[in-house]
């Protein structure tokens, strides 16, 4: 009975995974005029439907399971729970408290209009989480289709970028792209997914050559949708993914071979977006700094030539067996350092620039180096008011928070006339919904104790994940997902279509990551350190126990015993 259990609640979260990263994308009733509200009215409405059945088969479950589970002791509990689930755990608990004791609950529960990322949209997610690590079968086909699919959104949204829709979609326009709908909702669900295809590519030494090009095609047509997407946010995703793809390669020559192979596709995708905005320049409907670095002028010629350069080097050093694994190494922590000192001495000229204007000299004339609402695409504005909101907060509510999602009814109802005023200057006819940075969206929302148990299960998760690099594809691959999303809302925030797939995503990479442990694990739950199932004097099915041969001499020893 149980494993009939297990086995319809396995096939009822493949049903539900398929729903939400191959049916969910390309859902809309109304073109883009209601896209955001579409989505979310879809993930709830089946999560709602698709919960009651995992709930109800659990119940019964754990019902027939009372036996064993009243054996169980706190630490067979611990040893079962990663620390990532821990902080999983402690983010729902979060998410509780900040509901119960919000004084929003209303608009709180679902979230705000629009937007729905209240309460039970939040609870979902790591629900969804913990479903699908510990109930879900791990199968590969899975992920293809994650990736298939947004193989068919990527094209979709780089053609769109030269004028061309295919689908004719309502209220279409430069704002709106491929089938997700705003710029930052795209750039949400494209970094959320396509760095599993870059990271399987990455790991690809020694597979069918037929994936790699598969791969290979699947890349360049994703770093082609990620640069002329729109987003700044998806450039940082972009760096963050790289860098890390590259410190990660130094200790071995296979992973430098393919890094180079990546950064070759980012050259080559560059070089053809420049050749074919040089031959419709008309046709680009959307531009921005990010765009015009990567594909004009000598910048995607140097890439291309460089990286294919380096390419050649590396795979004559391997074949030679004289690949610099040491020199490699320092290259990439100085990379490293490099990077951090970079962020520190930009931030220092900032904040030096903006408290006396006109100190840095010439780079002064730049706004970026001048720190004000207008800052980052009006980040500035979203952070101040963001932050000025979490100050104003009690004791309680620094802890807690004003409420999933509940951060536009808190200005609506409560905020100072000052702070009204500062947001009405900055977003006229607007309603701000969230601060443009997903972790001072969750403090904000779900306060200290929110912000602490989200920041640990995204960046304990990516750690365990990318661990797994050459011990399982799968699990490596999605830790670039978290990696990528993390990086990328930094900048953004939460919506229906990046969260929920990179949840999905989340869940499917503990539960591949939890069978490959288990494999591996000496001792398993049910099986003795020498094959025999316990309680059964029989060998385990595929654990034949092999009797030794005694020997002349074995004999001899016996009986001098």
């Amino acid at each position: 009975m149980r494993y009939f259990i297990k086995t319809l609640t396995d096939y009822a979260l493949c049903i539900y995974l398929v729903l939400i990263l191959g049916v969910m994308p390309f859902y809309n009733r109304a073109g883009y005029s209601h896209m955001g509200t579409d989505k979310a009215f879809f993930y709830n409405t089946i999560t709602v439907y698709m919960g009651r059945i995992f709930l109800a088969l659990v119940l019964v479950y754990l019902v027939i399971s009372l036996k064993d589970l009243r054996k169980l002791t706190l630490r067979d509990l611990r040893r079962r729970l990663s620390v990532t689930d821990l902080f999983a755990g402690a983010y729902g608990l979060a998410l509780i408290l900040s509901y119960l004791l919000s004084r929003y609950r209303e608009n709180a529960l679902w979230g705000a209009n629009g937007w729905y990322m209240g309460f039970w949209p939040q609870m979902f997610l790591v629900l969804t989480y913990f479903f699908v690590s510990r109930l879900w079968a791990p199968r590969k086909w899975v992920l293809y289709l994650a990736l298939g699919v947004s193989t068919a959104v990527f094209l979709l949204g780089y053609l769109n970028r030269f004028s061309v829709d295919p689908l004719n979609m309502a209220t279409s326009g430069p704002l709106f792209i491929s089938t997700i709908g705003n710029i930052n909702w795209y750039c949400g669900y494209l970094t959320s997914v396509f760095f599993a295809g870059a990271a399987l590519l990455w790991q690809g030494m020694g597979e069918k050559i037929w994936k790699n090009i598969l791969l290979s095609l699947y890349v360049t047509l994703g770093f082609g949708a990620l640069i002329t997407q729109g987003s700044a946010s998806g450039l940082v995703a972009l760096f963050a993914v790289l860098l890390a793809l590259f410190c990660m390669s130094a200790t071995d020559s296979g992973r430098m071979l393919m890094f180079w192979v990546e950064m070759t596709l980012l050259g080559i995708s560059c070089l053809i977006t420049g050749i074919v905005c040089r031959l419709a320049p008309d046709r680009l409907n959307y531009d921005f700094d990010g765009i015009g670095l990567l594909i004009s002028g000598w910048f995607p010629i140097l890439l291309t030539g460089v990286s294919a350069l380096v390419l050649f080097w590396v795979s004559r050093c391997r074949k030679k067996q004289i690949y610099p694994q040491k020199a490699a190494v320092a290259l990439s922590r100085a990379a490293l350092l490099i990077t951090v000192s970079g962020i520190l001495l930009f931030a220092a000229m900032v904040l030096i620039n903006s408290l006396r204007p006109g100190s840095l000299g010439p780079l002064s004339k730049y706004s970026v180096f001048t720190y004000s609402p207008d800052w980052g695409s009006n980040r500035g504005a979203t952070w101040a008011a963001g932050w000025t909101i979490f100050a104003k907060q009690n004791l309680l509510h620094k802890l807690i928070g004003v409420g999933p999602d509940a951060m536009s009814a808190y200005l609506a109802n409560d905020a100072s006339r000052e702070l009204n005023s500062f947001i009405s200057e900055n977003f006229p006819s607007q309603v701000l919904t969230n601060a443009h940075c997903e972790w001072l969206n969750v403090l904000i929302n779900t306060g200290l104790l929110g912000l602490a148990a989200f920041a640990g299960m995204m960046l304990t998760g990516i750690r365990r994940f990318l661990r797994e690099a050459g011990k399982n594809k799968i699990v490596c691959a999605c830790g670039f997902c978290l990696l990528a999303y993390t990086a990328n809302n930094l900048f953004s925030f939460q919506q229906t279509m990046n969260v929920t797939t990179l949840f999905a995503i989340f869940g499917m990479g503990s539960a591949f990551l939890l069978q490959r442990e288990t494999q591996e694990s000496p001792v398993s739950a049910h099986t003795s350190p020498n094959g025999l199932k316990a309680g059964n004097k029989k060998p385990a099915a595929g654990n034949p126990v092999i009797k030794k041969r005694k020997t002349s001499s074995n004999r001899k020893n016996n009986r001098k015993r």
